[in-house]
């Protein structure tokens, strides 16, 4: 089961950009990525794409890599060097394929299994990092127009463990969470 599932985030934005990265990169960077229900494949609403794309930026360059027994450690280690060539390996999937690296995208510090947040905007959804468990830090941001055009590339995806909706507005959180094919949906 845990290789073959994963999480969308949908994020309908109708309350502040802040808060809405906030929770995404929550949903994602907790365990360094290494989560079942790991938000990996953000949808955002056009209108605010790039000023979510930029506090995104924002909150992932301020994240604390390190030591996970020191308490000032946001993110620690990838689980070893297997993870890590992977993710890596993800990484080049995104920039060949066309996706824009928006921060990170590289091994953190000299020793260890560390990699840092990252994130890649203007990702399409036929892209490898959007359709495949990268199972690191890597957030893939995906713009969408429409209820519509949101149902369609959410649902597009064979892992669907969870989701997540973000939005004020409790009659599209409700319709999201009805038609949503995942097996829990926050």
């Amino acid at each position: 089961m845990f290789t073959s599932v994963r999480v969308n985030a949908f994020l309908k934005i109708s309350l502040p950009v802040d808060f809405a990265a906030e929770q995404a990169h929550h949903g994602l960077f907790f365990n360094q990525g290494q989560c079942c229900c790991a938000g990996s494949r953000v949808f955002v609403e056009g209108k605010v794409y790039d000023e979510f794309v930029a506090k995104s930026k924002s909150l992932a360059e301020k994240r604390v890599l390190g030591d996970p027994f020191d308490l000032k450690t946001e993110q620690g280690p990838q689980v070893d060097d297997a993870q890590l060539q992977t993710i890596k390996k993800y990484v080049e999937y995104g920039k060949k394929e066309g996706a824009q690296l928006v921060t990170g995208g590289k091994q953190w510090g000299k020793k260890g299994f560390f990699y840092e947040p990252t994130i890649f905007a203007n990702v399409k959804d036929q892209m490898t990092i959007a359709q495949e468990e990268i199972f690191g830090p890597v957030m893939s941001v995906i713009r969408f127009d429409n209820m519509e055009d949101l149902m369609k590339l959410a649902n597009n995806t064979m892992y669907g463990l969870a989701a997540a909706v973000v939005t004020k507005d409790i009659d599209k959180a409700l319709h999201v969470a009805n038609n949503i094919r995942a097996g829990s949906v926050w």
